[in-house]
């Protein structure tokens, strides 16, 4: 028994280390989004309301003068977006000045390793719940397997400072809201009420937690009990309510008219349309099939399949259990034991959360990324089909079993290879089953990741050039991504308005646009410009490049 502990022990840490060593070893190959400016631009506006607010004078000063000198930013000035979370933003603040990180690439690229860390404390917390519903080591590790090898995940764990952190904190609060199911004490409920704040205070998604929980207690009343789950549910809501205001500075000061703010920010419109099978849409006013296709053709073919099959079993279960609940049974739940129980929690959030971002008009764009933590959901669910299948593997014959283990590492081994075909642009991931036109018909690189590849190409292409003109035939504001080249080369780069780009030496697009490209014609490349290049991975096209005649 020692050597069996011992050798799961071993295999859980390899493979946790090997992860690490991965992050560390590529973090620094991917390219930059328009988003990181915004969130250096945040952390240091946070920093320095915290740093004043406390009376830290040196630290005031510092962050000051480093937002100050935050320069090229196209939107309205951060004051007026400074309705985000500080749990990632003002740590990467603090980090840098640690550090004395100076040089763009190196406080942009110490942002890329630490939102890969949160990925991979997320990654030990899906392990934690794994084992803590299906007392499996090995399940538990395929879990966490599978969701570092969604490419789409993976590829944003370097450079998504929001949508990848809000997935760890949506890991993180469900493996306590699970504590709280085994042990239903207020150390637990503390902890939760912790996270689902933090989650909070990140996206406005995941008011599921304290709505679930409060569902959840409701469904479980009993009349023994009913009084002990009130003061519960009231010591969630105001632990939660609390910790939302000490770990969001937004709500320090005029508390309910700070928070209603936050809506205001949510309805108004941002950027570009959405491009979608070749038509352009408001984010406000997508079709329904959106979010249904985009899970589709950007999840690797194995998580789809069994999480299909496991929707399938857990849908049916809990059906079942709700037909059949009658006053005078034993079991008169939708679930029998605090397993089901979890089972439940996951199944009927992700069927609400799903559904709500369909009826509700839920802005979406930049494919789904907004809804990745739903890969969460995904996955689990798909354990559980796994949990199913090992189960009946007990009772089939040999050779059965190595078949069915050899097309499962097999079709690892093929989203490995994907993945590695992918990289640096994994965030841009299709499976095996989308055509080339379907990937071709909706926006692929929103945030321009492959921008400082295209510009390094330019320099040097240009050795001998004082100055290289660059038009943009898109919404993208390539002009944030100058900064990022070596010192040398930065004065070699002129980007023109859109209205002179026949005068420019090189177009480049990626497809972007804040007008219906169909209707309007105002990313029209002129005639005296062919195309010079173009980069395409997998069948997709990331980005143009035409060059003056």
């Amino acid at each position: 028994m020692e050597n069996k502990f011992y050798n799961k022990s071993y295999n859980k840490f390899l493979i946790f280390i090997l992860f690490f060593v991965i992050g560390l070893a590529i973090y620094d190959d991917y390219g930059f989004n328009i988003d990181e400016k915004f969130h250096r631009s945040n952390g240091f506006y946070w920093l320095n309301y915290i740093a004043e607010f406390f009376n830290l004078e040196q630290l005031a000063h510092l962050s000051k003068e480093k937002l100050i000198n935050i320069k090229g930013f196209t939107l309205s000035p951060i004051e007026h977006f400074n309705k985000y979370a500080i749990i990632f933003d003002v740590p990467a603040a603090i980090i840098e000045v640690l550090f004395k990180l100076e040089l763009p690439v190196d406080y942009y690229q110490m942002r890329h390793f630490l939102v890969f860390f949160y990925f991979y404390v997320g990654l030990i917390f899906f392990y934690k719940i794994l084992f803590n519903r299906f007392k499996k080591d090995s399940l538990a590790l395929i879990g966490v397997v599978l969701l570092f090898l969604t490419p789409r995940i993976l590829g944003d764990s370097f450079q998504n400072l929001k949508d990848i952190v809000f997935l760890t904190f949506v890991i993180i609060t469900s493996f306590w809201y699970f504590k709280t199911i085994d042990n239903f004490n207020k150390r637990n409920i503390i902890l939760f009420s912790l996270f689902s704040a933090i989650s909070i205070s990140i996206r406005m998604f995941a008011v599921f937690f304290p709505i679930s929980f409060i569902i959840f207690c409701l469904l479980s009343l009993k009349n023994e009990n009913y009084k002990k789950k009130i003061n519960h549910i009231v010591f969630h809501i105001i632990t939660c309510v609390i910790f939302l205001i000490l770990i969001w500075p937004l709500l320090w000061e005029n508390t309910l008219e700070s928070f209603l703010s936050y809506f205001e920010i949510l309805g108004q419109y941002f950027g570009a349309k959405v491009l979608f099978l070749n038509n352009y849409y408001n984010s406000t006013a997508l079709p329904y099939s959106y979010l249904p296709v985009w899970i589709f053709i950007s999840t690797p073919i194995l998580h789809l399949i069994i999480f299909f099959l496991g929707f399938s079993i857990m849908s049916a279960r809990f059906f079942g259990r709700f037909i059949n609940i009658k006053s005078n049974q034993i079991y008169n739940d939708f679930w029998r034991g605090t397993n089901e129980k979890k089972d439940f929690f996951i199944l009927f959030n992700f069927i609400a959360i799903f559904l709500g971002i369909i009826f509700l008009n839920i802005k979406l764009y930049n494919s789904w990324r907004i809804a990745y933590f739903l890969y969460f959901f995904i996955i689990y669910i798909g354990i559980f089909y796994i949990n199913i299948i090992l189960i009946k593997l007990k009772n089939i014959n040999l050779s059965y079993n190595f078949i069915l283990k050899f097309i499962f590492f097999l079709f690892i081994l093929l989203t490995a290879i994907r993945i590695i075909i992918y990289h640096p642009y994994q965030s841009l991931y299709f499976n095996m089953l989308t055509p080339n036109k379907i990937k071709n018909s909706v926006e692929v690189d929103y945030t321009g990741l492959s921008a400082i590849r295209f510009l390094n190409d330019i320099v040097v292409e240009n050795p001998n050039k004082s100055v290289v003109k660059i038009g943009v035939a898109s919404w993208y504001p390539l002009s944030r991504m100058i900064e990022l080249l070596d010192s040398k080369d930065i004065s070699k780069i002129e980007i023109v308005s859109n209205k002179k780009n026949s005068s420019s030496d090189y177009i480049y697009t990626i497809g972007i646009s804040e007008v219906d490209k169909n209707l309007y014609k105002k990313y029209e490349i002129p005639i005296n410009f062919t195309k010079h290049k173009e980069l395409v991975i997998d069948g997709a096209i990331i980005y143009e490049v035409y060059k003056k005649k």
